[in-house]
């Protein structure tokens, strides 16, 4: 069969998919750009432009916009995601969702559209710089106009995998945002339209091409070009970036699953591509697809067994197989929190300190749980995170009442920070999970590995610390649902080194 006419039926094809998954849109896409008229514009900038200094420091400048843009998108997309929660929440327990509720929705898919269009316009417009017609025949323009328009193409496809299909998943929170709210300028059907410009099989092919073309081309990092290696790590962390370069076709069967299933196909395809650190980070961001209940989900007796058996500044790991999470993360254990206390033994371990007063309400209501989740380092119950499967309480005994008040204060002063996409240990201003207990137990040597030129630690690296010879020590051991007895170090070295 001739190129052309494979391409044909392929099109032919996505287009029929969508009509049997009734993926079209009652409105054009939400990106809503007209794309023709944003190349044409870089064209005449570039023209504009007296020599080749002006056209790069041209792009200089639209880089350090679109890092404000893609900042703006990834909040806006965590305020999606944390709204679209509250609502499910109330939905799941059988009441209908309150107008404050869905007018808080509406807005924030108002809010993630606005910015998802602002990022793609800047991949729209610069997509020519890999074209043989590019505005410029000098080789390192190329490369950085490629490289802004392949970042922001991958920020669009990720925004997709990691909130897109979470908050399409939820039928209510999919009819309610199908539905639009003209106050908020969202009209009926956007939500459908999202997935339908995932599957975009000219869109997807471009930005492959435009991979392809910064592969062969090596980047072409000039010295002190921070603004050209600024885009090439963003390209690299992006979970969608290998597969994309090595995929641009999607199978039939995406066509006609629901969005959730879309997704859960290429983040099983992002299992084997994406890179270590860049994955375990997209996998806690997927976490919210659940395929059922945690074995230890609302359990009283269990919950009680537990609380009995922790002490103020114990360090919790979990495992939720049953979560897209699981599926990519290496190792055994997938998150790591600490257990504050409950409200009486953290007063009476703090007293009036004035870290504790922000946060006096939320303890009192017994969220003692201190976990850097997506949207943020933050305290909650027991019983919330005990939906999973296995759970592990590890305890350093040689700490006094005063090193436990230290770290107390220390996982305090966490609480409100953003979640780290890039996943560096060094930085102390954004925390991912497993951070946490690195920066709340300073005096423990933690194992890391490098991703990326960074410093990350998984929270199988924290359970290390618990094995034979460690500070830390297993003093309770849940797997699969059930308690484990008996030599619990040599269960958990079993858990973590099956081999």
């Amino acid at each position: 069969m001739r190129p052309s006419l494979l391409l044909a039926s392929v099109l032919l094809l996505q287009t029929c998919g969508f009509w049997t998954a009734g993926c079209a849109a009652n409105r054009g896409s939400p990106l809503d750009i007209d794309e023709r008229a944003v190349k044409s514009r870089l064209y005449q900038d570039v023209a504009a432009c007296p020599n080749s200094d002006a056209v790069h420091a041209m792009l200089v400048r639209e880089t350090e916009a679109y890092a404000a843009q893609a900042d703006r998108l990834i909040a806006a997309r965590s305020a999606l995601r944390q709204e679209a929660a509250k609502a499910a929440a109330v939905s799941d327990r059988g009441l209908p969702v309150p107008g404050a509720q869905v007018e808080s929705l509406n807005r924030a898919f108002a809010e993630a559209s606005a910015a998802t269009r602002a990022v793609a316009v800047v991949a729209a417009r610069h997509d020519p710089w890999h074209r043989r017609d590019a505005p410029s025949h000098d080789d390192g323009l190329r490369t950085f106009g490629t490289a802004l328009s392949v970042a922001a193409a991958l920020e669009l496809y990720d925004s997709y995998l990691e909130c897109g299909a979470l908050v399409g998943a939820h039928p209510q929170v999919r009819k309610i945002l199908d539905r639009g709210d003209a106050a908020y300028g969202t009209q009926g059907g956007e939500l459908d339209a999202v997935a339908r410009d995932y599957l975009n099989l000219a869109r997807r092919f471009r930005t492959h091409d435009a991979i392809a073309f910064l592969h062969d081309h090596g980047y072409q990092v000039a010295s002190g070009d921070e603004h050209l290696v600024f885009l090439r790590e963003r390209i690299e962390h992006s979970p969608s970036a290998r597969t994309l370069r090595l995929h641009w076709l999607i199978p039939l069967g995406e066509f006609t699953g629901e969005s959730v299933n879309l997704a859960r196909n290429d983040l099983l395809r992002l299992r084997d591509a994406a890179l270590g650190g860049a994955s375990q980070g997209f996998g806690n961001a997927v976490g919210a697809v659940q395929f059922r209940r945690g074995l230890l989900h609302d359990n009283p007796d269990i919950e009680a067994t537990l609380r009995a058996r922790l002490q103020p500044g114990d360090i919790l790991l979990e495992k939720t197989p049953f979560r897209l999470t699981d599926r990519f993360i290496p190792g055994h254990w997938g998150h790591v929190a600490v257990w504050l206390g409950s409200d009486s033994e953290v007063r009476t371990l703090l007293g009036d300190d004035p870290l504790l007063t922000p946060h006096l309400r939320r303890l009192a209501s017994g969220a003692g749980v201190c976990e850097a989740l997506r949207n943020g380092v933050q305290l909650n119950p027991l019983a919330h995170f005990l939906d999973i499967d296995d759970v592990a309480v590890l305890r350093c005994p040689s700490q006094d009442p005063a090193a436990q008040a230290e770290h107390l204060r220390r996982c305090l002063r966490q609480l409100g920070k953003a979640y780290d996409f890039n996943f560096d240990v060094e930085t102390a201003d954004r925390i991912v999970c497993s951070e946490l207990v690195y920066q709340v137990y300073t005096a423990i040597s933690w194992p890391t590995s490098k991703a990326m030129g960074r410093s990350t630690i998984s929270p199988d690296h924290v359970a290390q610390r618990a094995l034979t010879g460690g500070p830390l020590v297993v003093v309770e051991l849940w797997h699969d649902g059930k308690r484990i007895d008996g030599d619990l170090t040599n269960a958990m070295a079993k858990l973590i080194n099956p081999h």
